[in-house]
């Protein structure tokens, strides 16, 4: 097994308020890790510092070391990094313009593509492997505000597909979707692993359970416990984690 993502001792803040300490994990590749826990426990403060969203908010900080592919991503220079590292938001947020030039739209600025040929076979194979194609495909000049949250959702997807990444990042992906949109993004995220190393953070420890390999229990901006998916939920080592699992709080 490699290592895709390494953190060595990381610890964020906010106007100098810890909110994250001295967190150490890697991440594996081709695996889907996630990461459960109550409110506030740093889960979507540690996956936005893996692609550098937080440098955005200027009362954040943070000390310690994050590796990808054994380089520090703080060495990185921020869009080559975001072009590695994808990043799926809770709510689904496509641009207001087709559904085709949602797709088209990063690669076409990021100097990927540039002829119509080229731009055809990335939409198709980008709404493909986000299992949109077929949904979608006699109306790409149609508005992307005008399909449901869940095919939105998985437009999304497909926008991050289109620039190749090597990781993506999935918080609270499916907080806003009806059952068999979850169903579809879920059966996706297991597509995508063959392919993609995937962080997913979620409130839904039943859908952690469905989908991802391992699983790390954050609480309080620590790492209480982290293992295997099928032994986390059956036998945790921390009645804190067994607490959380089972309802008993968060």
């Amino acid at each position: 097994m490699v290592d895709k993502i390494k953190v060595e001792n990381l610890s964020c803040y906010y106007n100098k308020k810890c909110v994250l300490g001295s967190l150490s994990i890697s991440v594996i590749q081709n695996e889907i890790l996630a990461i459960i826990g109550p409110a506030n426990s740093g889960k979507t403060t540690f996956l936005r510092t893996l692609n550098r969203m937080n440098d955005l908010n200027l009362t954040y900080s943070h000390r310690g070391e994050i590796y990808l592919d054994n380089n520090s991503i703080f060495d990185m220079n921020r869009e080559n990094l975001r072009k590695r590292v994808g990043m799926l938001f809770a709510m689904p947020t496509p641009l207001p313009m087709t559904i085709y030039e949602n797709v088209v739209y990063a690669p076409k600025h990021l100097g990927l593509i540039s002829k119509k040929f080229e731009q055809d076979v990335l939409v198709e194979q980008a709404l493909r492997d986000a299992s949109l194609w077929n949904e979608v495909k006699d109306r790409l000049k149609s508005s992307a505000m005008k399909i449901s949250g869940g095919q939105q959702q998985r437009l999304c997807i497909a926008r991050i597909l289109a620039i190749n990444p090597e990781v993506i990042l999935f918080d609270e992906p499916c907080s806003g979707l009806d059952p068999i949109s979850t169903t579809k993004v879920e059966e996706l995220m297991i597509e995508l692993k063959r392919k993609y190393t995937i962080v997913l953070v979620t409130n839904n420890v039943k859908q952690a359970s469905r989908v991802s390999d391992r699983t790390a229990f954050f609480l309080m901006g620590k790492i209480i416990e982290i293992d295997t998916t099928d032994k986390l939920f059956v036998s945790p080592k921390e009645k804190q984690t067994e607490d959380y699992i089972t309802g008993r709080f968060g």
